[in-house]
């Protein structure tokens, strides 16, 4: 019994670490290669977290995306609406030859502030749709992995390593970096 135990576990280990290695090789390759020319990094990693993401996670985001889209549209139209409303009030009470520009004034800014009222209208009625193809998905299915990593590089010709920082994103096996963002290189402290 316990060495079915230990052998279970060894096999959990070695998979484990096994798939780590592979999406270790899938984001150096990624780092490696610009432009279709592969240049040879020596790449150290100091940090190396993979998280999944899953079709949840997708519609969370998404979903976020869209509702901080909404409420910053709405305010940037309220500020100018409000704007015009203040323009508008300049204009009345003026008289003579300054009520003439001030009538056509009024009228102009009476026009774009409904223009906007408008468009405003029609933002408020927005509201989030799921994509056809998220609605037939299971929420737990995985699309994609994410690794957060902290590496040193030193580049061709460079005799001195530098950090760095960034997300990467891999195919769901975790063989293929498909995407790398937020990479900032970082002072090393020694």
């Amino acid at each position: 019994m316990k060495k079915k135990i230990f052998t279970i576990v060894l096999f959990t280990v070695c998979s484990l670490s096994n798939a780590q290695t592979i999406e270790k090789q899938a984001v150096k390759d990624y780092l490696e290669t610009v432009k279709g020319v592969h240049y040879d990094l020596k790449v150290n990693y100091t940090h190396f977290e993979v998280s999944t993401i899953t079709v949840q996670d997708s519609i969370t985001f998404l979903k976020e995306n869209f509702e901080n889209y909404k409420a910053s549209k709405l305010a940037s139209l309220t500020k100018s609406i409000a704007s015009l409303n203040d323009r508008i009030k300049k204009q009345e009470g003026k008289t003579g030859f300054d009520a003439v520009v001030a009538g056509s004034l009024k009228k102009r800014f009476t026009y774009d502030r409904d223009k906007l009222q408008k468009k405003y209208d029609e933002i408020t009625l927005l509201e989030f749709k799921l994509y056809e193809p998220y609605k037939t998905q299971e929420p737990n299915k995985v699309l994609c992995k994410k690794a957060d990593v902290h590496f040193t590089a030193i580049k061709p010709g460079e005799t001195k390593a530098s950090a760095y920082t960034g997300d990467f994103i891999l195919n769901r096996v975790g063989d293929k970096c498909l995407k790398g963002k937020n990479i900032k290189k970082i002072e090393m402290k020694f």
